[in-house]
């Protein structure tokens, strides 16, 4: 890895616009606010699979299928049989802006509701698994990828700006929002049964972040319009070790899950440009370090008979401590969040609870029934009222599994609403104000997750290997 303070040297902090040439982008200014709140809006550590996302999460102290690297490695240590998986999402999210008001230049402005909707679909998860025997217990060994932080969004809302106490005319504010990319996971794990009540884990994880931000804001007033037209282009590299352990009895298991933090390099590339005389800025593509989060875990799960789980998730991830790291006394130390060399931006405790219960039809075929909740905080604090974006869920799921073949299905509704400043004037993104026009935002998020699995005989995978490293 490259060094990770020594490739941005410049007074111009990483991620930003110097707006007129010559200022530098603090956690108060508009374009830092826009990026903070355009760009930085899904960061929530997930881990990957229908069947978890069916028990609303909550799945360190059970992961007993082949998603368990993504919520704790130990769980490996469970699977008996060869297999390949495979997990894909649908996602439907809208977000609405409700009774928003501007203040501008002493007057109060009324502005129109607004509804943003999208649809996307995003291949979470895939690997490979193979189970071995040593010293009369069982190694688990998996390559894998996962879909970690899915950013792609779109969002195109048009609103009016109606003065209140004036006869001003009104302005009619059009702004386009597209993000494409993703950070994904490349990972190898492994895990034993180190004897009969506890597992042991860990994988190494390979990050890889691919995803740009355009971002169109137009005003009309009359025959003027003015309009700014802000981009940016994001990449960014690392690695760290997930450590995973579960210690389980015949009805109940605890689980623990420690991801660490680690230093990535960065690299982005921003530009600006406008129609107002103060002008627009290209920059060329630029690297600094990056220091991403640890976070812990912990999981319990009970089972009261064989039909019956109870399961829950504390989660804790250190998002305050997500910084860039640069020789630039101004850049180092700020926050990725909300560019702020302070402590607004918040960790997070995210909490999961989930139950599972098997029906056994008359001719044995068993059917999970699967329900659960969940509560995740995210790194965004607005700016002006403070408030931190909490996403709250519901889940339902269930699968079925018929020889060598196991599918799960799960449901997810989440939302949120808080008050909230939005940055739509074009005068508010390229002025030093910061954003003056408050509302409400709801957000209502629709997910659907579709696993599936097949196992293979062991037997003929344990001769090869054996035949490769041992001998006939």
């Amino acid at each position: 890895m490259k060094s990770p303070r020594r490739r941005c040297q410049t007074l111009l902090p990483c991620l930003l616009l110097a707006v007129g040439g010559a200022g530098v982008l603090r956690a108060q200014t508009p374009i830092g606010t826009l990026i903070s709140e355009q760009s930085r809006t899904n960061f929530t550590v997930q881990g990957a699979g229908a069947r978890a996302m069916g028990l609303g999460g909550a799945f360190i102290a059970v992961a007993d299928d082949a998603t368990a690297v993504s919520f704790n490695p130990a769980g490996l240590a469970q699977l008996l049989h060869p297999e390949v998986s495979f997990v894909a999402r649908g996602t439907q999210r809208s977000v609405s802006y409700e009774d928003f008001e501007t203040s501008s230049q002493g007057r109060i402005l009324a502005v129109s509701d607004s509804l943003v909707s999208s649809t996307r679909f995003d291949p979470l998860f895939i690997s490979a698994t193979a189970p071995l025997q040593v010293a009369g217990r069982n190694l688990v060994l998996q390559l894998s990828i996962q879909r970690a932080l899915p950013l792609t969004d779109h969002s195109h809302r048009t609103l009016t700006e109606s003065p209140l106490t004036s006869t001003e005319p009104s302005s009619l504010l059009v702004q386009d929002i597209t993000q494409t990319g993703q950070i994904d996971l490349y990972s190898l794990a492994a895990a034993y049964e180190v004897s009969q009540r506890i597992l042991l884990g860990f994988s190494y994880n390979q990050w890889r972040g691919r995803w740009d931000l355009v971002s169109t804001s137009l005003r009309t007033t009359g025959t003027t319009q003015t309009v700014a037209a802000f981009q940016q282009g994001n990449a960014m590299d690392g690695g760290n070790f997930n450590l995973g352990l579960i210690w389980r009895w015949p009805t109940w298991s605890f689980g623990i899950v420690h991801r660490t933090g680690f230093h990535a390099d960065y690299t982005f590339a921003t530009q600006l440009a406008t129609n107002l005389p103060r002008g627009g800025f290209t920059g060329s593509p630029m690297t600094t370090g990056l220091h991403w989060p640890s976070g812990t875990g912990l999981g319990y799960a009970y089972r009261p008979t064989d039909q019956w789980l109870i399961t829950a998730d504390l989660s804790h991830t250190l998002w305050s401590t997500t910084r860039y790291m640069s020789d630039s006394a101004r850049l180092n130390g700020q926050s990725f969040f909300d560019f702020d060399k302070g402590d607004r931006t918040p960790n997070a405790t995210d909490l999961h609870l989930g139950a599972e219960f098997l029906h056994i039809t008359s001719n044995g075929t068993v059917i999970p029934l699967r329900a659960g909740i969940s509560r995740e905080p995210q790194p965004v604090v607005d700016a002006t009222t403070g408030l931190q974006r909490v996403m709250y869920q519901v889940a339902l799921g269930t699968g079925l599994k018929q020889g060598p073949l196991g599918l799960d299905i799960a449901y997810r509704y989440g939302w949120s609403n808080r008050r909230v400043s939005k940055a739509l004037d074009v005068d508010q993104i390229l002025s030093r104000t910061g954003s003056t026009s408050l509302g409400t935002e709801r957000i209502r998020e629709h997910r659907l997750d579709l696993s599936t699995i097949i196992q293979f005989d062991r037997k003929p995978l344990e001769r090869v290997l054996r035949h490769l490293f041992v001998g006939d």
